[in-house]
């Protein structure tokens, strides 16, 4: 189903804007993705948006919000199959489980039975991922090694904690310009559906118009021409008449 998982930087189920579980590859990208699912685009049930190079993509089922966060090299047809297989498991473990009521659920309700579905599907694609408890979920599809480093790190000098601060303040403001940059792309391209629909009906008007103005001045254009024709017919009888005139030495030829 996935032919890459490290394409996938997110996932989650949200009933409305309540996150019921979540997978992370990135530590910070929840925040984001917990802005976009607020700002999940109404009238729809499937959209996509890419933006520096990541591509967020909503599969909407009333009051249920399926979102992932995926690189732009995935393949769409991929990321939407991934949405499907994600919407039929989650079905099917709501409909059995014990929160099945129908009403609203709490936060991260689900998280464990999300875990498992997002192994299974992982499984599908002939993938190994590791058996991670829900409590390390961000850290489910780093690799050993990166854990290590991360145990590591704290035995390092100061100078060496300084510079990790440094870079996770950097990695913060770019996180929050890059929340500020899908968002507000998300919010014009959603103002610009809504202005489409909103427009449809003057346009219409506006076309029909520019087509009667079209008409009237073929009309103004043809009883020109058809002036034209009719002055030149006066002239050319004109023209005739006085050389009968001239030939029959006035009306001559009517007396005779």
């Amino acid at each position: 189903m996935i032919s890459n998982p490290n394409l996938i930087y997110y996932a989650c189920i949200a009933q409305r804007d309540t996150i019921l579980g979540e997978i992370s590859k990135e530590p910070g990208i929840g925040a984001l993705a917990h802005q976009c699912i607020e700002k999940t685009p109404p009238h729809h049930s499937l959209y996509t948006h890419t933006v520096r190079k990541r591509t967020y993509t909503f599969s909407v089922v009333d009051p249920f919000v399926y979102f992932a966060i995926f690189d732009q090299d995935l393949d769409q047809s991929e990321a939407v199959s991934f949405l499907n297989r994600l919407k039929c498991d989650f079905e099917k473990v709501k409909g059995s489980g014990q929160n099945s009521n129908g009403g609203n659920f709490a936060s991260h309700c689900f998280q464990a039975e999300f875990d498992s579905i997002f192994r299974e599907i992982m499984a599908s694609s002939d993938l190994d991922l590791p058996n991670a408890p829900p409590a390390s979920r961000n850290l489910s599809m780093e690799s050993s090694s990166k854990g290590k480093r991360l145990l590591l790190s704290p035995l390092l000098g100061n100078k060496q904690s300084q510079g990790l601060k440094k870079k996770k303040r950097l990695s913060g403001e770019v996180n929050g310009e890059l929340c500020k940059d899908v968002m507000s792309t998300m919010e014009k391209k959603l103002d610009v559906c809504e202005d489409v629909r909103d427009l449809a009906l003057p346009g219409a008007q506006k076309s029909g118009s520019l087509h009667s103005c079209e008409r009237q001045k073929a009309k103004q254009v043809w009883r020109k021409q058809v002036w034209v024709v009719l002055m030149l017919d006066l002239f050319v009888c004109a023209v005739l008449f006085g050389v009968w005139l001239w030939v029959c030495r006035g009306l001559k030829c009517i007396d005779s």
